[in-house]
């Protein structure tokens, strides 16, 4: 999941969760290349975007996009 900067369309952000990755086609388990803290760049489009009410946020209804591993372009 990565956290929206501002109120625009961006495509970088920062990784705040992660999942475990995903099965490969022979059932072997690909992790995540990338870990929380990560600041990254991913296709434009690729995201999916949720709001959220997060009560330990300074802010109500943050932006988070959800963003499969295969549309990661960078990591910085």
């Amino acid at each position: 999941t990565i956290v929206k900067k501002g109120g625009t369309k961006s495509s970088v952000g920062e990784v705040v969760k992660v999942g475990p990755g995903r099965k490969a086609f022979n059932g072997v388990l690909m992790e995540m290349d990338v870990s929380v803290g990560d600041f990254i760049k991913f296709r434009d489009f690729a995201s999916n975007v949720v709001k959220l009410d997060v009560k330990e946020a300074e802010a109500e209804n943050v932006e988070f996009a959800v963003v499969r591993m295969t549309d990661i372009l960078a990591k910085f």
